[in-house]
């Protein structure tokens, strides 16, 4: 695997600097922590993390010198951005995007922030904010893994997997990722969320398949039906569609409630709920 460098990154950039450490506690914390000092866009990378995060307050393993752990500094203005929970949408789909670009395939998608390889959790997302008076510092944390053998099970408690049978550059990776990255941030603004629909459809692993929601008191049972123009996900259950946010639902597949017909719909096959066929 080779060798991050600070002077090839910093060449492929639109606006920031470039900070690359053999290893530091946290990509995150560093450009939180230094974030009124620094240039918009500026990204930290890392060969290796001691205290990596990810959603929820979950650890995130973090090998030397074998994956991708990048993120990313941008400010807002308080007065200019909305919704901005899903830039980690828009997050996603710009690393899926990136991996076709690659040549890499079957990339997916799992809302709002986990990123898949063959059915199997490849990646994760995690954004996070500190605000003044009049602007809002977004950090963007993206964690992939390139190459990881073995993992520590105390920490990673789910399928997993990586993309150790291709040869990635993780320099040209992280470069065209930080390119795109400047690009819709910038652009998010004015534009929200909605160009990216079609692409999320494109890449999303539940779409149309039957699903549990876990909030913090329930679970509740539907068809994922994809998102609406603000990133939140569309649920199915009984005859309504529902809309629920970003940062509250963990989303698990759960087939146990529902059953194939013989032209491959879902169907609900709760006895509380309507029948709902679903392509």
């Amino acid at each position: 695997m080779n060798q991050l460098s600070s002077k090839d990154l910093q060449q492929g950039l639109l606006c920031g600097q470039v900070f690359v450490f053999q290893e530091i506690d946290s990509t995150n914390e560093y450009l939180l922590n230094h974030c009124h000092a620094l240039p918009c866009g500026s990204i930290c990378l890392a060969e290796m993390q001691t205290a990596g995060r990810g959603r929820r307050g979950r650890q995130w393993y973090s090998p030397k010198g074998k994956n991708l752990y990048l993120s990313m500094l941008w400010k807002y203005d308080q007065t200019t951005i909305s919704y901005i929970s899903a830039l980690s949408l828009v997050v996603a789909i710009i690393i899926a995007e990136t991996f076709q670009q690659l040549n890499v395939p079957d990339i997916q998608i799992k809302w709002p922030n986990d990123i898949y390889y063959q059915g199997k959790k490849m990646g994760g997302i995690l954004l996070e904010t500190k605000s003044d008076k009049s602007n809002i510092y977004l950090v963007i944390g993206i964690g992939l893994n390139l190459s990881l053998p073995t993992v520590n099970t105390e920490i990673v408690t789910q399928a997993w997997t990586d993309l150790s049978d291709y040869e990635i550059d993780r320099n040209l990776l992280a470069s065209i990722l930080a390119k795109q990255l400047q690009k819709a941030l910038s652009e998010f603004p004015s534009q929200g969320f909605i160009p990216y629909l079609t692409s999320w459809q494109k890449f999303d692993y539940f779409y149309q398949s039957p699903v549990t929601l876990f909030t913090d008191n329930q679970e509740i049972d539907g068809i994922a039906q994809g998102v609406n123009e603000v990133g939140q996900l569309l649920l199915k259950r009984k005859n309504a569609l529902d809309a629920f946010s970003i940062g509250e639902i963990s989303l698990r597949q759960h087939e146990d409630n529902y059953i194939v017909a013989e032209d491959g719909a879902w169907i609900c096959n709760l006895p509380c709920t309507t029948k709902i066929r679903c392509k």
